[in-house]
């Protein structure tokens, strides 16, 4: 079957679906409230790079407990560097740390590891620390059951790591990574990467060595185990062909088979949209985990089992985690404070999808949804960007973050839009962006200030509330009246759009809005029988007409 047929099949087969959208359940993280500004108070001063961690892993599922050995490898980035500190939870025990096999000392607080080295570092050296520890990880790496079988799970955002592997947990130093893994020999694992070797023990336990050759983020380190079913799909671009590779459940294996049959075509379209697909080399996979949040771990996201419906149900939920392939794990935010970055990306990103595959309608009603969602809130409303305590995953990082993405691409034409989504991609790849280096990234593109724009949106709380009214004369003159009246909320400077329904046809006319009181006069060929206010609805905000609009007849 040619790859042009594959398309054709696939989009028959989505509108023969019962319905264009299934119902939604909850997919942001908002059960995760970390105040993440006390982790940055409490961060240390960071002054060498991580380049790279090997991690030996024996997990003990009926203790719950892991013994684990890290070997971290760091670049120094000043000179005299003698002592590095990292991040370990108390509840991990350490039994030694060795710097080219000599004992260091070091000591504890908190969740810090202070390590002094045995000599100073001058700036651009590299050098290896050895951490042995062992412990029942009380966040992080998860141990339950799935009809009775065991299953071994991580989920680390934002800063769980730390409870099982010693690291950097931020996400501002990544770093490539190796994981060796061993468990019950009745189980498979799956990580990130590649997977280079299968080691059967003696003692009836399996090691799994995967390796990320990519930079990766602490918090997209994963782990999951159990008794897996393995199957898996290919993507092809020019003449590299992916493998895409599922662990599922035996009792789902139909069921997924069937709600994972959409995701190469939606590697291919994201590749299209973004730049290709960034881990081209290692693989794009799925994990099934018990129910509870999606997360894109890198090159393996991990997938709860109350997603598997058998009917593409949560589509919209593979190609959400999906896209953040791009957004969080090729480009991560350089702080958390900028989490935008990841979730509204991703959020738009399955608005995009249903835009491809359901054209401007599919857009539409995806966009109503989110402005649904994002004022169903809970919570006060604040900024996108550093929000406050309790608000790392609202509605607000997702929703309406989406929502300043789909006005941006408003402001500046689909063409500008999407080179900047792929300039942003190229420009940033393997490393970290804030939410300035994006701002930077849209004005190089569309070639004018965009401060305003993202003051509004991104720095301050809010949206528009609108009431307008129209007038016509007799020698063709239309007069607009559009007014904000948010009393909450400072003056927004946004254009929108009015269509006007003539006898000749529609006609769409843009009208900057950005003073309280706001009246535009211009000429029509012939009286409007019907006015519309932001017809393809472009513009976050509530909008009321309202009887008389002035001077003119309706």
């Amino acid at each position: 079957m040619t790859k042009k047929t594959r398309v054709l099949s696939f989009i028959l087969f989505l509108f023969l679906l019962q319905s264009l959208f299934a119902q939604e359940i909850p997919y942001d993280k908002s059960g995760l409230r970390y105040d993440f500004r006390i982790h940055l108070l409490e961060a240390p001063e960071h002054n060498f790079d991580i380049l790279h961690y090997q991690f030996e892993w024996k997990i003990n599922f009926d203790a719950s407990h892991i013994l684990g050995k890290a070997v971290i490898t760091s670049r120094s980035l000043i000179d005299g560097l003698n002592q590095i500190i990292l991040h370990l939870a108390n509840e991990m025990a350490i039994t030694g740390i060795t710097q080219s096999m000599i004992p260091l000392t070091y000591s504890r607080r908190d969740d810090l590891l202070e390590i002094d080295l045995i000599q100073s570092i001058n700036s651009g050296e590299e050098f290896s620390v050895e951490i042995n520890y062992n412990g029942n990880p009380q966040a992080g790496l998860n141990f339950s059951y799935h009809q009775g079988e065991p299953i071994i799970w991580s989920l680390d955002e934002p800063i769980d790591a730390r409870h099982w592997f010693p690291c950097y947990d931020l996400p501002n130093d990544k770093a490539t990574a190796e994981m060796r893994v061993t468990v019950p020999g009745d189980m498979q694992v799956a990580s990130n990467g590649t997977l280079s070797q299968v080691i059967t023990n003696s003692d009836n336990t399996v090691t799994y060595n995967w390796k990320e050759s990519y930079q990766i983020a602490t918090y997209l380190i994963s782990v999951a185990a159990t008794n897996y079913e393995t199957y898996s799909d290919f993507y092809y671009s020019g003449s590299k062909a992916m493998e895409v590779r599922y662990f599922v459940y035996p009792e789902h294996l139909n069921q997924a088979q069937q709600d994972f049959s959409n995701t190469v075509f939606m590697i291919d379209f994201f590749s299209s949209v973004f730049g290709e697909y960034p881990f081209i080399e290692e693989k794009y996979g799925m994990a099934v985990i018990p129910p509870g949040p999606a997360m894109e771990h890198q090159t393996c996201t991990s997938y709860a089992a109350n997603l598997i419906t058998g009917n593409h149900s949560y589509d919209w939920i593979v190609a959400h985690e999906l896209a953040h392939q791009w957004w969080g794990d090729l480009v991560t935010p350089a702080s958390w404070a900028d989490i935008w970055l990841n979730e509204g990306f991703a959020t738009y990103s399955d608005a995009l999808w249903h835009e491809h595959i359901y054209g401007s309608d599919g857009l539409k009603s995806r966009m109503a949804n989110f402005k649904e969602r994002y004022y169903g809130h809970i919570g006060a409303e604040h900024p996108i960007y550093n929000p406050p305590e309790g608000h790392l995953f609202c509605r607000i990082e997702y929703d309406k973050a989406a929502w300043v993405l789909h006005m941006l691409r408003f402001v500046v034409g689909d063409d500008s839009f999407f080179k900047i989504l792929k300039k942003y991609a190229q420009d940033y790849a393997y490393s970290t962006a804030s939410t300035e280096d994006f701002e930077t990234v849209c004005e190089q593109v569309y070639g004018s200030d965009l401060g305003w724009f993202f003051n509004q949106w991104i720095y301050q709380s809010g949206y528009p509330t609108y009431s307008f009214g129209w007038g016509y004369s007799e020698e063709d003159k239309v007069r607009v009246v559009i007014n904000q009246t948010q009393t909450a909320f400072p003056l927004f400077k946004m254009p929108v759009e009015i269509k006007f329904v003539l006898p000749s046809g529609s006609v769409k006319k843009r009208f900057w809005v950005e003073k309280k009181n706001n009246t535009f006069e211009f000429f029509l060929e012939g009286k409007p029988s019907d006015v519309s206010f932001d017809p393809d609805s472009w513009v976050l905000c509530e909008a009321e007409r309202v009887k008389k609009s002035g001077r003119g007849k309706r």
